[in-house]
C-alpha cells in the first residue's frame, strides 16, 4: 500500500516522521526535478518519503519564471508570496513564458487583476508546475518560520523554568509558556492548491491507493466539491498514539482491508489493536472515503476542476487520511 502526500509538494521532518508512523513513507511529487528541496532529499535518504516528479519538460522556462517572479516580490514588498496572488486571480492560468521574455512577463504581472484579460488555456501543465513551484517556496519558509518559533518557545520555558521569583514579580508563567496558534497549511487557494497537484498527479503513471494530508481546510474543500450527494463520507475520527517505535504502520492494517476492494467501508481500529490514545495525547486522525470512485479517476475529476461523481459499478474506493501536522 502506497500514500501520497496531497495538496502539498514539501512537508517537515516532524510531519514526514508522523505520517510514516500511521501509513508508511509518503510519496511527494515535486514540480520541477532540477530543484528538489534539500530537505527532502534528505528525508527520502532516511525512508521517510519518496519523491516523483511526473513532468521533466520546460525546466529551465520554470526557473526563469520563478526569478522573474521573485524579482517582481522584491520589487512590490507588502505583497503576498510572489506571484500567488496573480496565479490565483487567473485560476491556473499564465501568460506565456520564455527566458527572454522579461517585459511581457512583468507587464502581466502588472495587470494581472484585469478582469477583461482573455483565457489562455494552452499551458495548463506549465501553469500547474509553476503554481505548485511558487506555493512550494513559501511552505518552505513557513516552515522555517516555524523551527525559530519552537526554538524561541523552548528558550522561553528554559528562561522560565530558572527564573527566581516570577510568580511574585507578576510573571505569568502559563500565558507566557502558551502554544503557538498556526495556520492550516492549506487554509489559502485551497481549490488552487487542489487543481494544481492533481493535474501533476495525473500526469504519473504511479497511482496512489490512498491520500494522506495535514489540512482540514482540503478536506473541507473536497466535501463541499463533491456536494451533497457526492460520496465524499466521514469514517472514523480517532485520537491515535504516534511514535516512531512503531514496526508497522498504525493504519496499514484498516486502510489496506479497504484498499483491497472490500465492498463496505467499515473500519474497526480496535480489531486492528488501535486504541484511542489517553485525553490530551496522540494525535487526530481522521479517515474519509470517495465510495465506488479509484484514486485515478478521483484525481483527474480534481486535474479538470469537475465535480466528483460516484462511478455506476462500485471498482474500488478513494480512502483519503487527514492527520494532525
Amino acid at each position: 500500500m502506497k500514500a501520497a502526500y496531497f495538496p502539498f509538494t514539501y512537508l517537515s521532518e516532524a510531519t514526514a516522521r508522523r505520517l510514516a508512523a500511521l501509513v508508511g513513507p509518503v510519496v511527494v511529487v515535486q514540480p520541477i526535478k532540477t530543484a528538489v528541496p534539500a530537505a527532502l532529499n534528505t528525508l527520502a535518504s532516511q525512508g521517510l518519503v519518496e519523491i516523483r516528479t511526473p513532468m521533466t519538460d520546460d525546466d529551465d522556462r520554470l526557473h526563469a519564471a520563478l526569478r522573474e517572479f521573485t524579482e517582481w516580490a522584491r520589487m512590490n514588498p507588502g505583497r503576498s508570496t510572489a506571484g500567488t496572488d496573480f496565479l490565483g486571480a487567473r485560476q491556473g492560468k499564465v501568460p506565456f513564458f520564455d527566458e527572454t521574455a522579461v517585459n511581457q512577463i512583468r507587464s502581466d504581472l502588472r495587470q494581472y487583476s484585469r478582469s477583461d484579460r482573455p483565457a489562455d488555456d494552452s499551458d495548463d501543465a506549465f501553469s500547474a508546475r509553476l503554481f505548485l513551484a511558487l506555493a512550494q517556496e513559501n511552505d518552505q519558509a513557513v516552515d522555517r518560520l516555524d523551527q525559530n518559533l519552537e526554538r524561541f518557545k523552548t528558550m522561553e520555558k528554559e528562561f522560565l523554568e530558572i527564573l527566581e521569583d516570577a510568580d511574585e514579580a507578576g510573571f505569568s508563567r502559563e500565558a507566557l509558556g502558551g502554544d503557538l496558534w498556526r495556520e492550516d497549511p492549506g487554509a489559502r487557494l485551497t481549490g488552487q492548491r487542489l487543481r494544481a497537484w492533481a493535474r501533476l498527479a495525473a500526469a504519473d503513471d504511479w497511482i496512489p491507493d490512498v491520500l494522506v494530508t495535514t489540512s482540514l481546510a482540503v478536506v473541507d474543500a473536497l466535501v463541499e466539491k463533491a456536494g451533497d450527494g457526492g460520496g465524499f463520507e466521514k469514517l472514523a475520527d480517532v485520537l491515535l498514539d504516534v511514535s516512531d517505535e512503531n514496526e508497522d504502520p498504525l493504519l496499514g492494517r484498516v486502510l489496506s482491508s479497504l484498499v483491497d476492494g472490500s465492498p463496505a467501508l467499515t473500519t474497526d481500529f480496535a480489531g486492528a489493536g488501535l486504541l484511542p490514545a489517553a485525553a490530551g495525547s496522540g494525535i487526530r486522525v481522521g479517515l474519509y472515503a470517495m465510495a465506488s470512485q479509484p484514486p485515478q479517476a478521483f484525481i483527474e475529476g480534481l486535474a479538470a476542476a469537475n465535480p466528483m461523481q460516484e462511478n455506476a459499478k462500485p471498482v474500488g474506493h478513494t480512502l483519503v487520511v487527514l492527520a494532525d501536522a
